[in-house]
């Protein structure tokens, strides 16, 4: 199996025991407000297309040989929210349209083989969302099936911010990663 190959299967082995996954709740779809920065109790939405091609573990280690301990990173694109469609799609990451990068560092919290035999967390992970206007929000927690993730700070027009992040598999892309819908619920207003 290549790198690319094992690293996609690495990564569907932890996805797809996903079962249940949180809901985003009913408000429209839409980016965070510009304007006056108040952005308490507004629900941010983007969705995320995930790149099975940057999926690494550190030192190069093989997917099978990964374990407690061990980081990983991997990399995606940024969409307004309803952009990607749901179900079983054939989209690239790196389709037209992107608002921005996707970046999450994780670390292991099991093994493959107790991931699949339900062990959760599987790994605990940072998610950077990017914007192209450079703008930054951060998100860290425990995952999957874990809860909702906490919003621990940002750059740019959100600076400061706090608050929870859900999200849930709307689908899966070309390279084998799943496409999500996130919703990031702002609870302190940035700076």
């Amino acid at each position: 199996m290549n790198r690319t190959s094992g690293s996609r299967a690495m990564f569907l082995v932890a996805v797809t025991t996903l079962v249940v996954m949180r809901s985003v709740g009913a408000a429209a779809a839409g980016d965070a407000p510009s304007g006056n920065n108040d952005h308490r109790g507004r629900v941010v939405r983007w969705d995320v297309a995930i790149d099975c091609r940057t999926w690494r573990f550190n030192g190069g280690i093989p997917n099978e040989a990964a374990g407690r301990g061990d980081n990983f990173i991997a990399g995606g694109r940024l969409f307004s929210a309803g952009t990607l469609p749901s179900g079983f799609q054939a989209n690239d990451p790196n389709d037209p349209g992107s608002i921005g990068n996707w970046v999450e560092r994780g670390t292991m919290a099991a093994t493959i083989a107790e991931i699949v035999g339900g062990a959760r967390p599987a790994f605990y992970a940072t998610w950077y969302h990017v914007l192209d206007d450079g703008s930054t929000l951060i998100a860290d927690g425990p995952h999957p099936e874990s809860g909702p993730m906490a919003v621990i700070g940002g750059v740019g027009r959100f600076s400061g911010a706090a608050g929870e992040l859900d999200d849930e598999i709307i689908g899966w892309n070309s390279t084998g990663c799943p496409n999500l819908r996130i919703a990031i619920t702002l609870e302190k207003a940035p700076k």
